[in-house]
């Protein structure tokens, strides 16, 4: 009889037998006049639902399986079908703990497979013992365990003592009292020898790959070594596995707070043991509780201590750096790279530009007040480690963009907690090796400013004075200078010109060291000669010069500034970029030349100041060798007499800066104080050179005449 026949016959169910079988949790579809969301009409169906459908439904059952475990629908209830083990007999028990058979085991022929918690007095009590353990919601109508039961075993002490904890004040108070017993034997009889042995280890300070799982709880505070930095984080997770080759391992999934230049956040990490055989002392695992380390106190506290300073350096920050940095290289490799020198801290700018390595963090949650309540009327504690457990893997920012950087000036400090599982990295770039790169909180430093590089200066006080007063003024007010279009004319560009080694370059590194802002030395070399590349890299350059309010360099900018002309036409393409682009800079540039009748004339309504630079005079080279050698840690006998003399030689600061260092080696090796013999004996050895110099020197020096 088909099925859309037989729903008015006899023997089909009665609306109640319908309803206790779904309530029993028989397998059925609901259907209305179709099998498998097909019409058993063959002509028309549309008709058949405007002829008369049944205000009902239809039960299908499964039939019986074959050795594939396909199966048959069919109307009639499966005659094996047996009742359901739980119904309202067995939810008037405290627990229902159910068994499965054991076959490999001789020493037991049945096992605990699951544990259902009925009783709420006993759920109350839970809720308490497993309070943020995560994924255990223990105010469920429905609270069950199962698997290894992770959740007890880790707060069996817990538990332990707050079922001893248990008064007989009040019909509560017993009756929770009894139920908790009931759990407790039942666990025990079951597990009493796996808490045993892990206990045994603990308490030695062993453990076996086995028994790993018992020694770490979620939420804890675990220690590992990672790029060498020690580093503590929040374990959320673990399981067994394999690593990417395929080997046994234990995985943790930990966490731990990191800045993403604008907030701080949490990030997850994935970290492995692998299999060992017998047991291992636990503080020689690769990941282990931090309280197992020989001196957790002494590592909290310094841990607690780098935390803070990374805190401290969570914006842009000109420090110094002397130690290991690190990049990301092919192939998911590591490049790495002996920094030593200065380094500009910024995190937002290396997302804007390595946004395939940006960093990405979950919103912390903010704390509790002391005293607040949970949704079981439980008062909560004051939680350090609150953080949120969702996270977002994929590595992208939500809506597309990352935050406002003005919101970093607004973020909460960071608890103890969370100092203390603060990340050991900080992201930045490298103005020596001109490279994004990680760096380590505890190589960088503070700069050692050089006080007197301005002072030291041999140029004219007024042309001193006109060139800080004018980059300062330039950096303070650059928002009120602008042109038609927004963001465009807000940079100052000074051009210095004159022959080689009179101080054209030490000036611009004289005045960043006097307003103690980055110095970024740009020259062609920086931007190749692609002038698909150039227009990008010099736009990323100028970007990061202006965000971080540095003096800008452009040494020996000849190849951009360089007149155009009808034949070079890759040539033509590089001034053109270079001229568009300038207009958009609103930072300081120095342009340094020795080739200035070779400009270009577009140049000439950009530039804002140019200073020339003449020849050294006698005066002026008597202050350049006074002032290397008052530098010199090393003691010298020269007189005022001989230093006149040696100022009337015709030499450039670069110069004098090459022969002082000879004659310094020279007179170490002899071990001697540095005197105008050791000066002279260089000179003579290098005449041949110096007299060629000078030729060219005067040479050039005609051009400035």
């Amino acid at each position: 009889m088909p099925a859309s026949d037989r729903s008015s016959s006899p023997s089909s169910l009665s609306s109640e037998e319908t309803k206790s079988h779904v309530a029993n949790g028989t397998k059925h579809v609901m259907v209305n006049g179709t099998t498998n969301g097909k019409s058993h009409s063959k002509k028309e169906p549309e008709q058949h639902f405007e002829a008369g459908m049944k205000s009902d439904l239809k039960n299908l059952y499964s039939g019986k399986e074959d050795k594939k475990g396909r199966y048959q629908w069919q109307d009639e209830i499966p005659e094996d079908l047996g009742d359901p083990a739980e119904n309202q007999e067995t939810a008037k028990y405290a627990l229902l703990v159910r068994n499965i058979r054991v076959y490999n085991d001789p020493r037991k022929v049945l096992a605990v497979h699951s544990i259902v918690v009925q009783s709420p007095l006993l759920k109350k009590l839970l809720a308490r013992v497993l309070k943020d353990y995560p994924g255990v919601t223990a105010g469920l109508q429905r609270l069950e365990f199962s698997g290894k039961f992770e959740p007890l075993i880790h707060r069996w002490a817990q538990l332990q003592k707050a079922i001893h904890a248990l008064g007989e004040k009040t019909e509560d108070d017993r009756t929770t009292k009894a139920h908790a017993h009931l759990l407790l034997d039942v666990l025990t009889r079951e597990f009493k020898s796996l808490i045993d042995t892990s206990q045994d280890m603990i308490s030695k300070k062993v453990m076996t790959y086995e028994h790993l799982w018992t020694l770490f709880q979620p939420g804890a505070t675990i220690f590992s070594r990672h790029d060498g930095q020690e580093t503590a984080m929040i374990l959320s997770e673990t399981k067994y596995g394999q690593d990417s080759k395929g080997f046994p391992c234990f995985w943790l999934t930990c966490k731990y707070v990191d800045w993403d230049g604008t907030r701080f956040g949490t990030n997850k990490m994935n970290l492995q043991i692998p299999m060992f055989l017998g047991t291992r002392p636990i503080s020689q695992l690769r990941v282990y509780p931090l309280e197992y380390h020989h001196e957790a106190e002494t590592l909290r506290t310094r841990l607690i201590e780098r935390g803070a300073k990374a805190e401290s350096l969570c914006g842009p920050n000109y420090k110094a750096y002397n130690g290991i940095a690190w990049r990301h290289g092919a192939f998911g490799t590591r490049d790495k790279y002996n920094v030593k020198g200065r380094i500009v801290i910024d995190t937002y700018g290396w997302n804007r530009f390595n946004p395939s390595y940006s960093v990405y963090v979950t919103a912390l949650i903010p704390e509790k007040p002391a005293g607040t309540t949970d949704e079981d009327g439980d008062e909560s504690a004051d939680d350090d480690d609150d953080y949120d457990g969702g996270c977002d893997d994929s590595g992208m920012p939500i809506d597309g963009h990352f935050a406002d950087e003005e919101e970093a000036a607004r973020h909460l400090p960071l608890t103890t907690e969370q100092k203390l599982i603060c990340t050991p990295l900080l992201r930045g770039y490298s103005l020596k090796n001109k490279l994004w790169l990680n760096f380590f909180v505890n190589c960088v430093k503070e700069i050692e400013w050089q006080k007197d590089a301005f002072d030291r200066l041999v140029l004219p006080s007024n042309q001193k004075d006109l060139i800080l007063g004018f980059t300062e003024s330039q950096r303070k007010y650059r928002e009120s200078f602008d042109d038609v279009i927004e963001g465009k004319g807000r940079g100052m560009i000074i051009l210095l010109c004159g022959p080689p080694g009179v101080g054209k370059t030490l000036t611009a590194e004289s005045v960043a060291e006097e307003m103690k802002v980055p110095l970024y030395m740009m020259s062609a070399g920086d931007l190749g000669l692609d002038p698909r590349r150039v227009e990008e890299k010099l736009q990323d350059i100028l970007e990061m010069c202006t965000r971080w309010n540095s003096v800008l360099l452009l040494d020996e900018a000849d190849v951009f500034l360089e007149q155009r002309s009808l034949h070079e036409l890759e040539r033509n393409k590089l001034v053109s970029i270079f001229l568009r682009v300038l207009e958009y800079f609103e930072g300081t540039m120095f342009l340094t030349t020795n080739r200035v009748q070779t400009f270009d004339p577009a140049f000439q309504s950009r530039i804002h100041i140019s200073l020339d630079y003449p020849e050294l005079s006698i005066e002026s080279r008597k202050t350049v060798w006074k002032n290397f050698l008052d530098s010199s840690p090393q003691e010298n006998t020269i007189t005022k007499q001989q230093l006149k003399e040696l100022a009337r030689m015709n030499m450039n600061g670069r110069q004098i800066k090459n022969i002082l260092k000879i004659a310094r080696l020279l007179a170490t090796r002899k071990e001697e104080k540095l005197s105008h013999e050791h000066i002279v004996t260089t000179l003579e050895v290098t005449q041949h050179l110096h007299n060629e110099t000078q030729f060219s020197e005067r040479t050039r020096g005609t051009l400035y005449s």
